[in-house]
């Protein structure tokens, strides 16, 4: 009975259209189930015909032949009524499922996404909800009128003769066993292709994106071996889903066939023995007719209530989850740049604390989140003053993009405690912690529209003078209301690096924290880069992760990280001059590297450059 319940939350916020619909289908149902009454009485009044000889049969014959043809009129009406509401209530519970799970998508924390594809979200708000649509735009319309007929069919015959009336009972109560026996199965069999059919689409998403990384590295045949298998997956689950649904159809119209041939016999028996009329075996024949039209409905419909039962528990799954970040604060930290302190903070993944059903990712992009569980940062016991520029090394894996995750509380901390601006960051609310702390990664996550839109994020009461102020203080020389494609088609790398920047300087945060922000510039465009970071960081506090040392020669203080641990902390100046310290082991490293040699050189220029116009 899960899905049930699942479907009665799904639909609350509804429940008014629904009971509206249930109405309308209930005085439905009366025409066709008085209908086979009507003709009863027309037999038996044909049968008459000694009353009929008599003159006053044939406008009996006449006037039920009317009342007939106005009941068949009536239920033709209602039954486009039925239709047409069904279908629009249908339609409107499934945007307003599309909307809530968008928004309970993007409301969950970053480790629910870290464990969920893409295309396995886009499969559940859009392929699992058209399920739920069909399902109660069709599904409902034709199983409800199909139980309201088969109650008032079986009633009627009861209340006529009680003992065909038990038959029928007996062979309804049948059908409903025979029914029941092979539905777990067939929803079974539908969880199974839904699965399916999200892991399918999940790895379709993952080779589009990853498409030129695959060509470039001849990867192009594993691809398509892995699309091969994942499709076979889901053909193997549709087959057996079909199987299961052609097997309950096949055991249906053998059953109906033989209740027609048994009530032809009974009802011609009970006739020549004068228990019925005529009219009445004719309307017992024409009941077990009219059961293929309700019980056919509900078994044709049955492969989209497989998908839809699949589908409610998938949606309401996605629907009760609740965000491991919670936001309960209430406490402000005081205006401007934001000290920063990690007193003894452990964090680690433990895949026994998420009940949320993780789905492998291989998609994710490169930080240093370890793809297993364990200890990701231990005991780091860091304080950075406000208004200070850090520079976090390390190698890949040693914790550092989960040091700014931290900060800004995409994560919380497994033990410890995190403070901003001397107040717990749990007690700052969410609101005003993306207000304060800002962060840019290597990834520009660009949106189809206009420089404007992507500076704004669609923020309709930024103004036109800010927007442009904000691309002049970045240095990016491009039309606000240019328009590019999908993920900045048409604007360079460094380009899509300085519109990132602008909306950061367009917020104006009291934090910043660069995450590889020049890691796939070129060193020149990495050197105008430069100028815009260095005037979007004065008088802020900001972390700037980096493997290349070339973009920490400003930065006021170091932090070295490995495996968890904070090795070496102080002023840039004094770990470059410790000959033993590890900060100058891996700048020596470094400037062994031609390629940093020019960085630095050109890092130099842009540096001598920005000075000498500061003091123009």
């Amino acid at each position: 009975m899960r899905p049930w319940r699942a479907l009665l939350r799904l639909v609350r916020p509804a429940a008014i259209r629904y009971v509206a619909l249930s109405v309308v289908l209930l005085a439905a149902t009366v025409p066709s189930v008085a209908a086979p009454l009507i003709v009863r009485q027309l037999v038996d009044s044909t049968v008459m015909v000694g009353e009929a000889a008599q003159g006053g049969g044939a406008d009996r014959i006449r006037n039920v032949g009317l009342l007939l043809l106005a009941l068949s009129l009536a239920g033709q009406l209602l039954r486009v009524v039925v239709t047409w509401l069904a279908t629009t209530t249908a339609w409107n519970t499934a945007n307003d499922l599309r909307l809530r799970l968008t928004r309970q998508a993007l409301r969950l924390d970053h480790e629910f996404h870290r464990s969920h594809t893409p295309g396995a979200l886009i499969q559940r708000i859009d392929g699992d909800v058209t399920s739920v649509s069909d399902f109660l735009g069709r599904v409902v319309t034709a199983v409800g009128s199909g139980v309201l007929m088969l109650i008032g069919m079986v009633t009627t015959m009861l209340i006529i003769n009680w003992r065909i009336g038990l038959g029928a009972m007996i062979y309804v109560l049948a059908i409903a066993l025979l029914i029941a026996r092979f539905k777990d199965r067939a929803i079974a069999e539908a969880e199974t292709v839904m699965g399916t059919k999200a892991k399918l689409y999940g790895g379709i998403e993952e080779r589009l994106t990853a498409s030129e990384d695959l060509r470039a590295n001849g990867a192009g045949v594993h691809a398509v071996q892995r699309f091969v298998y994942e499709a076979s997956d889901n053909l193997d689950a549709l087959m057996a889903e079909e199987h299961a649904f052609l097997r309950i159809w096949r055991y249906l119209n053998l059953s109906i066939a033989g209740a027609a041939a048994l009530s032809v016999a009974v009802g011609g028996w009970m006739v020549w023995r004068g228990s019925i009329t005529a009219g009445t075996a004719f309307l017992m024949f024409q009941y077990v007719l009219w059961l293929r039209r309700p019980m056919g409905d509900i078994v044709h419909q049955l492969d989209v209530v497989q998908k839809a039962s699949g589908a409610m528990l998938r949606v309401d799954g996605l629907m009760r989850l609740e965000p491991a970040i919670t936001d309960l604060g209430t406490v402000s930290p005081p205006p401007g740049p934001l000290a920063v302190e990690f007193q003894h903070v452990h964090f680690g993944y433990d895949s026994t604390d998420d009940d949320r059903g993780k789905e492998a990712t291989e998609d994710a992009p490169d930080t240093d989140v370890p793809d297993t569980d364990g200890p990701v940062l231990v005991d780091v016991d860091l304080t950075i003053e406000a208004g200070r520029t850090v520079g976090i090394v390390g190698r890949t894996g040693s914790g550092k993009t989960t040091m700014s995750r931290l900060v800004l509380r995409l994560l919380d901390t497994t033990q410890g405690q995190l403070r901003l601006g001397g107040v717990p960051i749990t007690d700052i609310p969410l609101a005003e912690l993306r207000r304060r702390v800002a962060l840019i990664t290597q990834e520009v996550q660009l949106i189809r529209g206009s420089i404007r839109d992507n500076v704004t994020l669609f923020d309709e009461s930024v103004s036109d003078e800010d927007v442009q102020a904000a691309l002049d203080a970045v240095g990016l020389d491009v039309d606000p209301d240019a328009f590019f494609g999908p993920g900045g088609v048409g604007l360079s790398a460094g380009e899509s690096q300085l519109l990132a920047l602008a909306r950061v300087w367009l917020r104006k945060p009291d934090l910043i924290v660069l995450d590889e922000a020049t890691a796939r510039v070129d060193p020149q465009t990495e050197a105008n880069l430069h100028t815009a970071v260095a005037e979007l960081l004065r008088g802020r506090t900001a972390l700037i992760i980096a493997h290349r040392l070339s973009t920490l020669s400003a930065v006021d203080e170091i932090v070295v990280v490995d495996h968890g641990r904070v090795l070496e902390h102080g002023e840039r100046i004094d770990l470059e001059a410790d000959r033993s310290g590890r900060y100058r082991r891996l700048l020596d490293l470094a400037l062994e590297d031609p390629d940093h040699q020019t960085q630095a050189q050109t890092q130099a220029q842009a540096q001598t450059h920005t000075h000498a116009e500061a003091t123009r």
